[in-house]
Parts: C-alpha cells; sequence; structure tokens
C-alpha cells in the first residue's frame, strides 16, 4: 500500500450502515484518536526528517571539512618535504662554497708561504753575500792597515815639514 492516509481523510470517514454495526460514537472516538496519533506521528516524522536532512547537511559538511583538512594535511606534508629538500640542497651548497673557499684560502696561504720561503732564502743569500763581501772588504782594510804600520815602521823617522822650517830659520 503506497497511499498515505491523512488524518483529515480519518476524521472524514463515512461507513455504510448496517443493522448489527458497530456503535457510532466509538467508532468516531477510535477513529479521531487513530488520526490524533497520526498527526504525532506525521509531526514526528516531518520533524525526524527535517533533523536527517540537518544532519545529513553538517555530514556533508563535515566530509568537506575532513576533504579540505586531507588536502591540506597533504599539502603541509608536501611543503615539509619541500622544505626539508630546499634546506639540504642549501646546506649543501653552503658547505660547497665553505670548501671551495678554504680550499682557495689554503692555496693562497700556501702560495703566500712559499713566496716567504723564497723571499727568506733569498734574503739568507744576501746576508752571506753582505758578509762575505763586508769581510773581504775588511780584510783589504786590514792589510792597508798593515802596510801603513810596516811602512811606516820600516822607514826612517823623517822629519816634518814644521822641523824643516824650524831649522832653516835658526
Amino acid at each position: 500500500m503506497d497511499t498515505k492516509i491523512t488524518p483529515a481523510e480519518i476524521r472524514g470517514k463515512e461507513f455504510s450502515r448496517v443493522m448489527s454495526g458497530y456503535k457510532k460514537a466509538e467508532v468516531n472516538e477510535f477513529l479521531e484518536e487513530l488520526a490524533t496519533q497520526t498527526e504525532l506521528l506525521l509531526a514526528t516524522t516531518k520533524e525526524l526528517e527535517k533533523q536527517i536532512q540537518e544532519k545529513d547537511k553538517k555530514l556533508d559538511d563535515l566530509d568537506e571539512q575532513k576533504d579540505l583538512l586531507r588536502k591540506t594535511l597533504i599539502l603541509a606534508e608536501k611543503i615539509k618535504d619541500e622544505t626539508i629538500n630546499n634546506a639540504k640542497n642549501e646546506a649543501e651548497n653552503i658547505i660547497k662554497d665553505a670548501e671551495i673557499s678554504s680550499r682557495e684560502k689554503v692555496k693562497k696561504a700556501k702560495d703566500y708561504l712559499s713566496i716567504l720561503e723564497h723571499d727568506f732564502i733569498n734574503l739568507k743569500e744576501k746576508k752571506m753575500q753582505f758578509i762575505v763581501n763586508f769581510k773581504s772588504q775588511l780584510n783589504a782594510m786590514l792589510e792597508i792597515l798593515e802596510r801603513n804600520i810596516q811602512q811606516e815602521s820600516s822607514e826612517p823617522k823623517k822629519k816634518s815639514n814644521i822641523e824643516i822650517k824650524g831649522e832653516k830659520t835658526l
């Protein structure tokens, strides 16, 4: 039975009369009570259907929120992974740059040390040359001095010009 009976149809229902029928007042009273209960059931059904629709709407909203949260979590995970990868790449680049820079600085330091060592060796050689030259000049001067001393001691004493002049005037 797909046909719905309304409370108004129950109240307005007329039955045919027969001799040995039911009491009209009892039937009417029963029909009234049946109509009232049907009204209550219909009102309750409408209220329940309304609540079901609201719950369905809330479920749909929750499903949308759940879907949005899921998408947000996926996006957050993706951003986290990208951030970690970017940080790793940046760290690797910083390390590579630092290694290159340190190698360049070590090379410059070694080159500078090599130059200093070369300069040190040159200075040592120049010092030795200076000492040898200075020694030979000192030796030469000592020889000259010794010769002068020997000449002075081997020559008879000459009179100085002053002594010679003084003798002439006498």
